[in-house]
């Protein structure tokens, strides 16, 4: 089928997300955990016309509304703030947002480490479909899996397969047909969910083939896949292919592929040498070369032109706003007016038609021994940022491994490879605390850890006379001096 015609089918299965963004319009009450109350649920189901049992604890044990809620939310037809949720107007793929919105609800009724339970148990439904087998071999299937143990982490846990909760799922997003029948818009999201399976990566599979199922994963994921390609190849050669196909790929494949040969450190020199005749790697090459004492680096124009690859890659990834933080991190957007990247004229029109407002969080950082501060943070700051934020409030004085807890998932510096950690530069406080009452935990010296408790109290608008980020539950001017070192964005700029 079309792009077109996907697009299509996907706005179709997003009807109840679109329905309940209606229904939504200027503001619904929420709880402190961002659902509906129970007294709006029969609004809401008479809107989306389903049914809702006569006594509900909480919002989040109906699926036919949480489901539509938790798609919507992550696709960005609504707001959650502390209070209540409101419609919002978005631009983007009818087809992306449709998979956004999925992957956020199979994330959500996913209870392993690593959230992928869901995912792994729809593939394998979706597989079934596509082979016009019957459900009973959803089992088999699975057990074929490398991670065939998460899918019995899904949904309402009773110890079997959850399989008939994930062909409802499915079905309620027009994945699967009222016969159980995979429809287009399934078979195009089974081919997805292929991509993206670890088994999938062989060394026989071709660079350009490879560069597209790398892009949209995280750089730890990335990294063992691409581990599977090389094989037997020496580093070098490997790299050398995957940059000759990164050459001609899309910004966010290219850093993908940028990222791995990076990890081969010094190895990958030969390869990054033969970039500087490429156009679109020269930059890549000289910035990494300059990385390992060779050549001059990057100037003012190359400087910009990367600016505008990585948030193109962002944008990809994580979606406009996460684009939108990272240019405002790296100058602004006059960065990228004075790019000659090809895709600066458009990102730029497309961060000013969003007109993003960065907000304010109102954090609490709790120590185990009872000592605490209070303090006022850009959302757009990251995790690598906040790491250092709680450093100087602790008086920390070195930078010993440490690491955030949020959901189950591990961020760190990568420059600490700790296995199966993600890249806390990689995801910002906006993602991590949605709205007031998340935490998360993090711990500093993982040999004798320091341990804390940070949770978001409030969301706030800037004041254009504070300077971020700010302690307010301690009057220390040598504190304010030490934050104020860490130069960052102004919300209010």
């Amino acid at each position: 089928m079309t792009t077109s015609q996907i697009s299509t089918l996907a706005g179709r299965g997003l009807s109840h997300a679109i329905k309940l963004k209606r229904w939504v319009g200027p503001g619904k009450p929420v709880t402190a955990k961002g659902v509906l109350k129970p007294s709006q649920l029969p609004a809401a189901a008479a809107a989306l016309g389903v049914q809702v049992p006569a006594k509900v604890r909480t919002a989040a044990d109906v699926p036919p509304i949480h489901w539509p809620w938790v798609a919507a939310e992550a696709a960005g037809l609504i707001e959650v703030g502390a209070a209540k949720a409101v419609a919002c107007e978005v631009d983007g793929d009818p087809a992306q947002l449709w998979l956004t919105g999925l992957d956020a609800v199979l994330a959500a009724e996913s209870h392993d480490r690593d959230r992928r339970g869901a995912c792994t148990l729809c593939r394998a439904v979706l597989t079934a479909a596509a082979d016009e087998a019957p459900l009973e071999s959803v089992g088999d299937i699975v057990e074929e899996y490398e991670d065939a143990g998460t899918a019995y982490k899904s949904f309402r846990q009773t110890g079997q397969l959850p399989v008939e909760e994930a062909v409802a799922l499915l079905t309620s997003f027009g994945a699967l047909d009222g016969k159980k029948r995979l429809t287009p818009l399934g078979r195009w999201a089974h081919e997805r969910f292929e991509a993206r399976a670890p088994e999938s990566v062989t060394p026989d599979l071709p660079a350009p083939e490879l560069l597209a199922r790398l892009a949209p994963l995280p750089e730890d994921e990335a990294w063992r896949l691409a581990l599977r390609w090389f094989g037997d190849r020496r580093p070098v050669y490997g790299a050398a292919q995957l940059l000759y196909a990164a050459e001609y790929a899309a910004p966010v494949e290219r850093v993908a592929a940028v990222d791995v040969v990076a990890g081969f450190g010094e190895e990958a020199l030969p390869a990054w040498r033969n970039c500087l005749r490429h156009k679109n790697l020269r930059p890549h090459a000289m910035a990494a070369l300059k990385s390992w004492g060779e050549g001059r680096g990057v100037d003012g124009a190359q400087r910009r032109w990367l600016i505008t690859e990585y948030a193109l890659a962002a944008r990809a990834r994580r979606g406009l706003e996460d684009a939108f933080h990272y240019v405002r991190d790296s100058g602004g957007l006059a960065v990228l007016e004075d790019s000659d990247h090809s895709g600066a004229r458009e990102l730029h029109r497309a961060l000013t038609a969003a007109n993003f407002r960065v907000r304010v969080q109102q954090l609490k950082i709790s120590r185990t021994t009872g000592e605490w501060w209070r303090v006022l943070v850009p959302a757009g700051t990251t995790l690598g940022a906040l790491h250092e934020i709680v450093r100087i409030l602790a008086g920390h004085r070195g930078d010993e491994l440490h690491e955030f807890e949020v959901d189950g998932a591990r961020y760190s510096d990568p420059f600490h490879g700790l296995a199966e950690h993600r890249d806390e530069h990689e995801i910002r406080l906006s993602k991590v605390f949605p709205r007031p009452g998340n935490g998360l935990s993090y711990a500093y010296d993982l040999a004798q850890p320091w341990e804390y408790r940070i949770t978001c109290e409030k969301l706030l608008e800037p004041d254009p006379g504070v300077r971020y980020p700010a302690c307010v539950s301690v009057t220390d001017p040598e504190l304010d001096r030490r934050l104020a070192r860490l130069r960052m964005p102004q919300p209010w700029a």
